[in-house]
């Protein structure tokens, strides 16, 4: 069946916040939202048959037919997975850009990893960023049209923006020492990440498009990721022991608390679109496995119960379900489950591992 993709490039998300449609409906897709704005079934319906049209195609990294990992995605509800590169090279971290028509992901075709985007048909493959050094981590500007990325220099991690527009580079920060990415801020106007060591270790924030830079937390404090609403930043820090936990702060950097509190490491959280909780891997209880934790820290909820490893949540698009990695049949594959944790399904079945989903 031949598919239709339609892409809209909404001037600005405030509108949509304004109207309250996309808080109300609990979508994040603009592509959608704006399907129901002009009232049109038959235009919601074809931007729901797209491959990326309703945040209902997963992405992720397999090494099921060959020795390294490729990208293929696959329907969020499970079934037939489409295989996008097919190289001798690994390709790895795909992440979809922001109007989900794209896909950024790193890969070794060259003889240092370099970062690319291609649609989400796999077609299209552009080299994005290049050249001497090695990428190591990426995150899409909420327009899809900026893409910070670490690149190292000279021995050292350093952050840059691309335009992929006007091709310009930039470094983010003239920070003597080695950083680590953390997120844009949703409506652009910051980056926020981590410097490693030195006098000025701690988390940052700098405006991308201009002069200002801000420290905002002086500790070994790390992953530092905007809440959809902008108004808070949660981050890992190991300040009050030796396992790391997840604090939260508002976007200046006040008001730092403690959110998961409990011996045993927490650690790669993600968000949920409303703002209003984090999932989570925490090994309080013995191996990884997956909580959920609103943001007053109250009563974090045990979402699996097994011995295996689960790693990776993500929240779907609408905030429904929770994408999770397990290996609880010897390799890892793909799960999804409601976010109290019930409704447990399998996405990818293979004896192969299905890694680095993203929703």
């Amino acid at each position: 069946m031949k598919r239709f993709v339609f892409t809209f490039r909404p001037r600005a998300s405030g509108v949509l916040d304004f109207l309250g449609i996309r808080d109300f409906l609990g979508i994040r897709d603009f592509r959608v939202v704006r399907a129901i704005i002009a009232g049109g079934i038959a235009s919601l319906a074809l931007a729901a048959c797209t491959t990326g049209g309703a945040g209902d195609v997963i992405v992720f990294t397999s090494e099921r037919d060959s020795d390294n990992p490729d990208i293929y995605t696959v329907p969020g509800s499970g079934g037939e997975a489409q295989r996008l590169t097919n190289t001798s090279a690994t390709e790895k971290d795909p992440v979809w850009s922001p109007s989900r028509d794209q896909i950024a992901f790193l890969s070794d075709r060259g003889d240092d990893f370099e970062l690319y985007i291609m649609d989400s048909e796999g077609e299209s493959e552009q080299v994005a960023v290049g050249g001497e050094g090695e990428r190591k981590a990426f995150a899409w500007g909420p327009k899809g049209v900026r893409i910070a990325y670490i690149s190292d220099h000279e021995g050292k991690d350093f952050i840059y923006v691309k335009d992929l527009e006007l091709g310009q580079k930039f470094r983010l920060s003239t920070i003597d020492a080695p950083q680590a990415l953390g997120s844009w801020s949703p409506d652009g106007e910051w980056i926020v990440f981590s410097v490693l060591s030195g006098e000025r270790q701690g988390i940052h924030r700098k405006n991308p498009g201009g002069v200002d830079e801000v420290q905002l937390t002086e500790n070994a404090d790390s992953n530092p990721v905007y809440s959809p609403d902008g108004r808070l930043i949660a981050f890992i820090t190991t300040r009050d022991a030796e396992a790391s936990e997840i604090y939260v702060m508002k976007e200046d950097g006040q008001n730092e608390r403690n959110l998961t509190r409990k011996p045993g490491a927490d650690f790669d959280f993600d968000w949920s679109p409303d703002s209003k909780s984090l999932v989570f891997v925490s090994e309080r209880e013995g191996g990884p496995e997956i909580f959920l934790i609103s943001i007053d820290g109250e009563d974090p909820q045990r979402l699996t119960t097994n011995n295996s490893i689960e790693s990776s949540p993500r929240f779907s698009p609408d905030g429904n379900r929770i994408l999770f990695v397990s290996n609880s049949d010897g390799d890892s594959d793909i799960f999804s489950m409601r976010r109290d944790g019930s409704s447990q399904k399998r996405i990818t079945a293979t004896d192969e591992d299905d890694e680095s989903p993203d929703w």
